[in-house]
């Protein structure tokens, strides 16, 4: 009886875990949140800089906090050019759609957030001497946080393709 008792829970168990395990996606950032960048122009004269528009195709129920974001709560979004590249990016000087504002439950204080979509315009300023066919590295560091989960924040990588004169 024993034997039959431990063999029926160990079985149940196994079962249960196998469906968690197989019946719920991990949540990757990438999933929730999909980057793609454009050049406004597609060529850029060296030491200027160049307009890149910036979307964020954000999956329902899910928030991407903002450039705004204040300290103390989530991650911001954060743009920023490879370590090294001829590039910056003044994050200032960025443009971005007001976002909204709740009172976020999941870290107790107001929070700025995008849904469902949004786009910036990212001024990227090219070093002089730079020329030809060159790919803007960007960073995007982001957080998302959904009604029962929030996810660790990620650092999304693109690549721009623009002609420097």
């Amino acid at each position: 009886m024993l034997a039959e008792r431990l063999r029926y829970d160990g079985g149940m168990f196994l079962l249960l875990f196998l469906l968690s395990v197989m019946g719920v996606p991990p949540q990757r950032p990438a999933d929730i949140v999909e980057w793609s960048a454009t050049p406004v122009s597609a060529g850029v004269t060296a030491g200027d800089t160049a307009k890149i528009v910036l979307r964020a195709q954000i999956q329902s129920g899910w928030k991407l906090y903002a450039l705004s974001q204040p300290a103390g709560g989530p991650q911001k979004l954060s743009i920023a050019v490879a370590k090294d590249a001829p590039f910056t990016i003044s994050e200032k000087q960025i443009v971005a759609p007001p976002p909204k504002k709740m009172k976020d439950a999941n870290f107790g204080t107001d929070s700025l957030y995008y849904e469902k979509a949004v786009e910036l315009t990212v001024p990227v300023t090219v070093a002089k001497g730079v020329s030809g066919q060159v790919d803007i590295p960007l960073e995007i560091t982001f957080q998302a946080c959904g009604a029962e989960l929030c996810l660790r924040p990620y650092t999304q990588k693109l690549s721009v393709p623009l002609t420097v004169r």
